[in-house]
């Protein structure tokens, strides 16, 4: 990062079209890598390509200033020029013997003999500016450019084995006591591949669309991959919406469970509450009743004691912390690194039928509409009493139910 400026500066000590061409490609990388962070991937082969111009022409500096700099390489510089000096002066002679029948040079040979020797004196002071580094200096700079080297090659390797060859669905920790591995992912993913219908529908914040959709075989509403805005603004809205407004959205749609990702507890921070404020944000952008002011407590977003009444009652929180309280007795977010301000709450229209072991995965299945059905028995049985009291007092009522 910090030798690609230097790679600029170098591809204009000369600009040709080859470095002109160089640094356009570095513009417009830094450009399109600009629009999102996932980008930088644009960025970072013309980053490789002006940090190894960079490189290439420190090397070449350092180098040039050793080897003239030497004992035995200035003192052969210095014959060669004094042999070099008596060869012409022999030459000279010679020639002025040979041509000196032959007529005089022209003026315009004479301006361009000139012009040579102009040229080659500039050539010669910008080589001794360039020979201003003293030996030492120039030894130790050469001795770091290795090291930075050597350092960064141990940089790449780390990446590439901790970064790049771990699969990010099973997440990996070190502490005191050893490496920890969180399986929880395809803990879930494979409760809802075997205990849940073929045709069921798992509705989640749109990041985890992919994984559900190929390692669970289940229909989802969002993916990554979703281009309607509408669709995520929906299921944002309903994750921001009190339990009762949440379930009948997700009746809507067909859902048959919920799925959220909780790290209060092991303390994984890209869980579904960090990403809450979007799933404000996004559904208050299609639905305006949802207000993004709401949910704030002095401009952030908390789940503490302090927090507003619309956050400690949307469904993102009661799906999250349910029955969180028992795990410690406290309550105790570890992303967060607070209490949480409701402990103690019960689902209504929601029932939690799966938890992985370190609560990263919590799975919820909608309850089906019982008081439609408490409230179709009790209009039978008014109409049953009905019926037996007209028969009591001997007036014949046609029942329907008949």
């Amino acid at each position: 990062a910090f030798l690609v400026p230097a790679g600029i500066i170098a591809c204009f000590l000369p600009l040709s079209d080859a470095s002109s061409f160089v640094v356009l490609y570095i513009v417009t990388s830094v450009y399109f890598s600009g629009v999102m962070v996932r980008l930088m991937l644009v960025l970072a082969p013309a980053a490789c390509i002006m940090s190894g111009i960079a490189l290439s022409e420190a090397f070449d500096v350092f180098t040039r200033s050793i080897k003239f700099q030497l004992p035995g390489v200035s003192g052969n510089s210095q014959n060669d020029a004094g042999d070099a000096s008596s060869g012409s002066v022999v030459t000279q002679k010679t020639d002025k013997n040979e041509d000196s029948v032959k007529e005089r040079p022209s003026k315009k040979n004479k301006k361009k003999e000139k012009e040579n020797v102009e040229k080659a004196s500039i050539k010669s002071q910008i080589e001794k500016r360039l020979l201003v580094l003293p030996l030492e200096a120039s030894v130790i700079a050469i001795l770091l450019l290795v090291l930075l080297g050597a350092f960064y090659v141990v940089h790449c390797v780390w990446a590439a084995a901790e970064a790049y060859s771990a699969p990010s669905i099973v997440l990996t920790s070190y502490s005191h006591d050893g490496l920890h591995v969180f399986d929880d992912f395809r803990e879930a993913y494979a409760w809802l591949r075997h205990n849940t219908e073929v045709d069921d529908k798992v509705a989640s914040w749109w990041d985890y669309g992919y994984q559900t959709t190929a390692m669970a075989n289940r229909t989802v509403i969002v993916d990554n991959n979703t281009w309607n805005n509408t669709h995520i603004a929906t299921v944002g809205t309903a994750m921001s919406s009190p339990e009762k407004a949440a379930w009948e959205i997700f009746n809507s749609l067909d859902v048959k469970y919920v799925l959220v990702v909780f790290g209060g507890l092991v303390g994984y921070s890209s869980d579904d509450i960090n990403k809450f404020l979007w799933m404000v944000r996004i559904g208050g952008g299609v639905f305006p009743h949802i207000k993004e002011p709401d949910y704030l407590r002095d401009g952030q977003y908390r789940i503490d004691s302090q927090a507003t009444p619309t956050m400690l009652n949307c469904l993102m929180y009661k799906l999250s912390y349910y029955r969180f309280v028992e795990t410690d007795g406290k309550g105790f977010d570890r992303v967060r690194q607070t209490e949480i301000g409701k402990k103690y709450f019960k689902l209504t229209h929601f029932e939690e039928v799966f938890t992985t072991h370190h609560w990263m995965v919590r799975i919820y299945k909608l309850k089906p509409p019982k008081n439609r059905i408490r409230g179709k028995a009790k209009k039978s049985k008014s109409k049953a009493s009905s019926t037996t009291t007209s028969r009591r007092s001997g007036t014949r009522k046609k029942n329907p139910w008949h």
